[in-house]
């Protein structure tokens, strides 16, 4: 079971990173700033403690889900996707200003990066089923407690139950991924909103 080793590695740092980013994250999520409207973005996923605890490590999954870990990997191996892992919504508009409140309504860490182009994760045993490459988000490294872990997991990562506030600046598209989970994907359209502000520069 080599395969799984790197998993569990990563996911123990991600473990580490969940429980340390709890607080950090749903701290101050509401401070009101900016002005604009926010729009809720729920993460979900439907993780069964027990096998994936065992599988994985210890904490992987809180959660109270129903998909084991056998039956999630097989999904990804049929259909390049674990059906209730997802961004919901996963397809939607804000106005420039707005802000966007990723919530993590799973049992998983997330992470809610914005990417240049969708691609495969950070973690290579969730890529090779789905036949995909790293994105270029997963390149930039830092070190926590003497592992290296991809910064993206520790500047857009989202405990269980925390969230994760996100400014929209320029209008046009952006593209949204979780790196561990990397069918998990949203397609954020953000607008100009001449018409709305009073907000030249």
């Amino acid at each position: 079971m080599r395969k799984l080793r790197i998993m569990v590695s990563i996911s123990a740092v991600a473990v580490v990173l969940a429980t340390a980013l709890v607080a950090p994250s749903g701290a101050g999520a509401d401070d009101g700033k900016g002005g604009g409207d926010s729009k809720r973005v729920r993460i979900l996923d439907d993780c069964d403690p027990a096998t994936f605890n065992a599988v994985i490590g210890p904490g992987t999954c809180t959660g109270d889900g129903e998909t084991t870990f056998a039956d999630f990997f097989a999904q990804l191996v049929e259909d390049g996707a674990a059906e209730d892992w997802e961004f919901k919504p996963g397809d939607f508009h804000v106005n420039v200003g707005d802000d966007i409140k990723a919530v993590n309504k799973g049992g998983e860490f997330h992470t809610f990066t914005r990417v240049a182009e969708f691609g495969g994760g950070c973690v290579p045993e969730l890529n090779e089923p789905l036949g995909l490459t790293p994105v270029a988000e997963c390149n930039d490294l830092v070190d926590i407690n003497g592992q290296m872990v991809p910064k993206a997991f520790v500047e857009t990562g989202v405990g269980v139950g925390g969230n994760l506030h996100v400014h929209v600046l320029d209008p046009g598209t952006h593209k949204y991924e979780c790196l561990i989970h990397p069918w998990m994907r949203a397609v954020v359209e953000v607008r100009s909103n001449g018409d709305d502000h009073e907000h030249h520069h």
